[in-house]
Parts: C-alpha cells; sequence; structure tokens
C-alpha cells in the first residue's frame, strides 16, 4: 500500500517520537510498502547543533519531505501560524503526492493535526490512523494553555471528530483509552492500545561510556530521571524528597535533559546543587542509554491525572537498560499496576514527599531487593517492550487495514 505518515518532528529530530516513527516506517517499507513522510526541518530544542535536513530524501526507502517553518521559540503567534502551515502542508501533500491507502498523523501539533490529516484522508479516500501518543484538549487544560471553557470543548469536538472518523485510533495505555471512551462525543471509534518501545538508535556507534563527569561516584546510590524537565513531570515533589535525605549525603539525585522547568527546579535544589542533586544536559541516544546505565534506580514521575491522557515512554528505555523504577504516579493507573505486578520497582502517589523519601532510601538500602528488581527490568523490557516485538504489532494493523479496503 501507499502510506504517508505525518509527524511535526522526524530524525534526527530529538523528541522519541521522531526516531520511533522512523522505526516505525522502516519496517512497513520492509514489509513492502511504498511510504512517504511529512516532517519539518529540525527544530525541536534549540542549540540541539542539528544540521538542516535535505528537504527531500530516500531514507530507509521511505520518501522524507521536510518543511521549512520559521523560527517559533519565544514568539507565540509564530507557534501558532506554524501550526496552521503544517496543518496546510498536510493537506496539500495528500493532494499532490497521493492518492494514498492509507495516512497516519500523530498528536504534534495538537488536534489540528489530526484534524488536517483526518481531512486529507477523506479528500483522497485514505484510511487514516491517528497516533495519539497524548490525548488533547486534555492535557492543555491540565497545563492551563487550553482551560477556557469554550475553547476547550471546540478543540475536544474537533478532536472527538477526528478519533470518530480514524479508521484506528492508537493509544499507549488502557488509561488512555478509556479516556477517549468517556468522552461525551465518542461515537464507535476503533481504538488500540499499541505502546511505545525501547528509544531506537540509529548509530553505529554502539555503547559507549558516560563522559566523566557524568559517570557515578564511588560509594553512590544514584536515582535518574531522564527526560524532558517540563510542567507535568511533578519534579518538585522529588527534590522535596531529597531535602529531607540530606543526613543520606551517598544519595544522588540526577537529572539528564532540559525544559521549562529546569531552572525553577534547580533553584529548588538549594544547597543540594552539585552535591546531592545534580543536572546534566541532553545528550544523544548513546550517551544518554550510558548514563542511564550507571544509575541504581530511575524514576518516572507525573502531576495527578497526566497518567490518564499520557504515557511516558522513558519506562521502555530504562526497562531496555534493566534499571528497576521509581514511579510516582496515580496507584489504579496501569503503570503503577504493570510496576507492581512485574516487580521491576517501587510506587508512590504523586505529591507524597514523604512516601517518596521513604522509597528512596528503602531501595538504597536493599541491594539484593535491587539486584532483583533489576534482573526482572531486563526480562519485562524484553518481553513487552522488544523493538521488534512491537513493530510487528504496527506491521499486522497495517495488513489488518489493507485486507478492509480490498473490494470483496
Amino acid at each position: 500500500m501507499r502510506v504517508l505518515a505525518i509527524h511535526r518532528y522526524y530524525w534526527p529530530d530529538s523528541p522519541p517520537y521522531a526516531s520511533m516513527l522512523r522505526a516505525i516506517v522502516a519496517r512497513w517499507g520492509a514489509d513492502g510498502h511504498r511510504v512517504h513522510v511529512l516532517s519539518t526541518q529540525p527544530s525541536y530544542k534549540i542549540g540541539a547543533g542539528l544540521a538542516c535536513q535535505p528537504d527531500e530524501e530516500l531514507l530507509d526507502g521511505a520518501l522524507v519531505r521536510r518543511i521549512d517553518l520559521p523560527s517559533e521559540h519565544g514568539r507565540p503567534l509564530t507557534r501558532l501560524l506554524n501550526v496552521a502551515r503544517f496543518a496546510w502542508a498536510i493537506v496539500r501533500q495528500a493532494r499532490r503526492t497521493g492518492p494514498y491507502d492509507v495516512i497516519m498523523a500523530s498528536t504534534m501539533p495538537p488536534v489540528l493535526t489530526g484534524a488536517a490529516a483526518r481531512l486529507a484522508a477523506r479528500l483522497t479516500g485514505a484510511s487514516f490512523i491517528y497516533h495519539c501518543m497524548d490525548i488533547h484538549p486534555e492535557i492543555g487544560r491540565l497545563s492551563g494553555e487550553f482551560r477556557h471553557p469554550f475553547l476547550f470543548r471546540v478543540l475536544q469536538r474537533i478532536d472527538a471528530a477526528t478519533c470518530n472518523g480514524a479508521a484506528r485510533v492508537i493509544v499507549l495505555s488502557r488509561d488512555m483509552a478509556g479516556a477517549l471512551n468517556n468522552r461525551p462525543s465518542r461515537r464507535g471509534v476503533d481504538v488500540r492500545v499499541i505502546n511505545n518501545f525501547n528509544l531506537p538508535s540509529f548509530s553505529d556507534v554502539g555503547d559507549v561510556d558516560p563522559p566523566g563527569e557524568m559517570a557515578k561516584p564511588a560509594g553512590c546510590f544514584r536515582l535518574l530521571f531522564a527526560g524532558n524537565i517540563g510542567r507535568f513531570q511533578g519534579l518538585e515533589s522529588l527534590v522535596d524528597a531529597m531535602h529531607r535525605l540530606t543526613g543520606r549525603p551517598e544519595i544522588e539525585l540526577a537529572f539528564l535533559g532540559e525544559g521549562r522547568a529546569l531552572e525553577g527546579i534547580k533553584s529548588r535544589a538549594g544547597g543540594l546543587l552539585g552535591r546531592q542533586i545534580k543536572f546534566f544536559p541532553h545528550q544523544s541516544v548513546e550517551i544518554a542509554r550510558a548514563v542511564i546505565r550507571t544509575a541504581d534506580a530511575c524514576v518516572v514521575t507525573l502531576v495527578p491525572e497526566i497518567i490518564r491522557y499520557a504515557y511516558p515512554s522513558k519506562t521502555m528505555t530504562y526497562l531496555g537498560e534493566g534499571r528497576p523504577l521509581l514511579v510516582c504516579v496515580e496507584a489504579e493507573s496501569e503503570l503503577a499496576e504493570f510496576v507492581k505486578r512485574e516487580g521491576v520497582g517501587l510506587t508512590v502517589e504523586p505529591n507524597d514527599i514523604s512516601a517518596l523519601a521513604d522509597a528512596i532510601v528503602s531501595l538504597a538500602d536493599d541491594s539484593r531487593r535491587l539486584s532483583d528488581m533489576a534482573g526482572r527490568a531486563t526480562q519485562v523490557g524484553n518481553e513487552y517492550f522488544a523493538q521488534e516485538h512491537v513493530l510487528s504489532i504496527w506491521s499486522r494493523l497495517l495488513e489488518e487495514i489493507g485486507a478492509e479496503r480490498k473490494p470483496i
């Protein structure tokens, strides 16, 4: 079949989905499908040092087209205009280079990307796959971005219509599926759960050692958070828990990444900054994995309610490197239940600073239990989140849709 895959950011841009989509596209190409990709020039992180990519290139057998959008960092109006420009590019691409049998879009940028891809599918007779890495506008309401009731209702109706018009809606967890199914305007949506896989690397470098300044000190118990240091992670509670552990100087909290909340978290660290709390900048996938392997345990934390609308993909990378988890999300969530059931870590309710501090100490003081969790993490990562396993599900999904499109 002819397939168009759409995402605002594509490899070598830095968001995890940029690399995951490349792996999915490569698999579909290997399955014999003819795949096009529509994206933009690398633009996710300022200062990432990514070179401008060809406007069009063959990559893994797929034709990748990247459009150039004006820089929007610190320019809210330009950001809104870029959403509209990308939506228009989706419709234009489908009309000019189609017809396609399948069009798949993610939720970046939120709401309008999916709506434009659904419109493009209707105009060209394609089946539409809506890959909901996050559920919007619900997340935007929690962040305050879409807090106005009228704006929220309009955007939710637009996104509900997009879901209702999709051949498949793909989410990452049962919690996310429940959130979509509980929308007031839901109508017979075929929602499937296909979780992400361990973050792929397309480098030939292989395993590397972490830079010297990122190596774990001797005798140290290192708890690591890797990823976006943003508004939804609830990292303030993690820092506050560390302030209760000043009598345990061997316990270290390390952050690997960048984001909007970085400076605030650094300020909150106070006198622990550089001693028990350390910050390392964003790194390549290979170095990030090396730093993750230095950790005794890795943390996943989200502010309340977010787990209903998103699933942290860092979980798969942690497990892929055999790291035990400390998970701060609601106990009734699929993620918390998974961690407890599989014995790969400990769970704590969000914002429970006392319980979080106790959990950190519990992990630091029980090396045997920690070792057992690490062994289980490796097994569970290979069982549930190995790249080949998940990509085979994506292959079968396209086969299903292809069978439905064949005339009887």
